[in-house]
């Protein structure tokens, strides 16, 4: 899992068992002996199954200040370090460089991501004069050399039975996900019979109950994520939404053309989209990335004074989304926002679920759902008690403040057909934003003023 910020101290005192690391002295990264180090050391800890290659240390785990180069980050850049596992890896794969500090002083930490399903095999030799640093077809792991110290070295016979065990674990793991995924519902009783009681626990979920599984995990994914960045998020509010069609969808995966797809038929309907997919022109921290089969992206953006950002969204090829965003209220409502926690704008709490299910639709559209396809829809606000309604967003509409809310938590359910137009929303939007208001002293919208929003955000007449 990416880590943003690394504690240097706490990865060099974790127990071997829980996590492989290797150790390095400087080495550089422009030359082939650096190259070819780098390559060696990723190789092995991919088919380890994920670790850490430190870089800086000496053997005896003491820091080396003396032969630091001048610019750490230049010098082990991410798109040097990437260029280098897609130039020489049979299979290409994704790795984090964090630059940690340790008195003062920079040192690099290349972070290899677990999942291994296939050895990983070196495609290409890597020479230097006559010699050859790295062969080709060669598969690298960690193991232990001739006094017991963990090193890497290619694999002798002993070390495939450890290797293959890691990658059939991870199929399948994958294959369990695929199967409670996309067949409880397809598959025949006799095949249920057969395969045991992995359907067990699936037959007794409804898709509601699954789409709020998804929408749960969704949340731990968030919260890892700011966990991961060791973040100081201010205490907010939060609108999450979970979709899953429901039919028969277009094949793709968590590849660059998917994600394309998603950046070119998002409708853009406000100035931050739901579910925006910045450009990898963009600071790195805020771009998508893979995860475990799905595209994700992380954006925080706090205490600027301005466009204050705080969303994190999932989207999984087979037709799964999910976003979490800060309450406007709370986050980027720039100098007419109320102190944090206190209100809810009635307005902005129409327009955001309103976005969600047009931006929802567009993305069946083009992922190629079946006329006959349903969205499947979740909403859930959290962070509600004690807020009272306003209309603070937009003082030409009148809501007065008397109107509290004693609960804390709110979820709301939708079925959206896929062939609805953008225009016929408001209905959907009513029935999604209802649960919500009620909890505010019983509070109930005009349909009209909803009819309005909705026209206004898919118009893009919000200002």
């Amino acid at each position: 899992m990416p880590l943003e910020h690394a504690d240097l101290s706490q990865i060099i005192q974790q127990p071997t068992e829980s996590l492989t690391f290797e150790l390095k002295d400087w080495i550089d990264p422009d030359v082939p002996e650096g190259q070819a180090k780098i390559v060696k050391a990723t190789l092995a800890l991919r088919n380890n199954d994920g670790g850490y290659l430190l870089i800086g240390f000496r053997d005896d785990g003491s820091p080396n200040v003396e032969l630091a180069p001048g610019n750490v980050m230049a010098c082990f850049s991410i798109d040097k370090i990437q260029a280098l596992i897609a130039r020489f890896s049979s299979e290409a794969f994704e790795v984090f460089v964090h630059f940690p500090e340790r008195d003062g002083h920079q040192f690099v930490l290349i972070e290899v991501p677990q999942g291994v399903k296939t050895p990983v095999v070196s495609k290409s030799e890597l020479r230097q004069g006559d010699r050859s640093l790295v062969r080709c077809d060669r598969v690298f792991v960690r193991t232990l050399n001739a006094n017991n110290t963990p090193s890497t070295a290619e694999a002798k016979w002993k070390d495939w039975p450890d290797l293959m065990e890691r990658c059939f674990e991870n199929r399948e793991a994958d294959v369990g996900r695929f199967i409670r995924r996309h067949l409880a519902t397809a598959v025949s009783e006799d095949l249920k019979t057969a395969l045991g009681g992995l359907f067990a626990e699936v037959d007794s979920l409804t898709p509601d109950d699954r789409l709020i599984e998804f929408l749960d995990s969704g949340l731990e994914r968030y919260e890892t994520a700011v966990r991961e960045r060791a973040l100081g998020i201010p205490q907010h509010g939060s609108m999450e939404v979970a979709v899953s069609i429901e039919g028969r969808v277009g094949e793709h995966r968590a590849n660059g053309d998917f994600l394309n797809l998603i950046r070119a038929t998002n409708p853009d309907y406000t100035g931050w989209p739901v579910w925006v997919a910045t450009s990898n022109a963009g600071e790195r921290s805020m771009r998508p990335y893979v995860f475990e089969g799905g595209w994700e992206m992380f954006a925080a953006n706090l205490n600027t004074g301005f466009m204050d950002t705080l969303d994190f969204w999932r989207i999984l090829p087979e037709g799964h989304f999910y976003l979490y965003r800060a309450l406007q209220d709370d986050i980027n409502g720039g100098a007419r926002a109320p102190e944090a926690g206190t209100t809810l704008d009635f307005g902005l709490s129409v327009l955001r679920p309103a976005e969600c299910l047009a931006v929802a639709l567009t993305f069946a559209k083009a992922m190629g759902a079946s006329e006959d396809a349903s969205l499947k829809v979740a909403f859930r606000w959290r962070g509600l008690q004690g807020r009272r309604l306003s209309s603070w967003a937009n003082p030409m509409r009148f809501m007065p403040m008397e109107r509290e809310a004693r609960q804390d938590e709110v979820v709301s359910l939708v079925d959206l057909p896929v062939e609805t137009a953008p225009g016929a929303l408001a209905g959907y939007v009513k029935k999604a934003t209802d649960p919500l208001f009620e909890i505010f002293d019983g509070f109930s919208l005009n349909q009209k003023v909803v009819e309005d929003l909705v026209q206004r955000l898919i118009e893009r007449r919000l200002r």
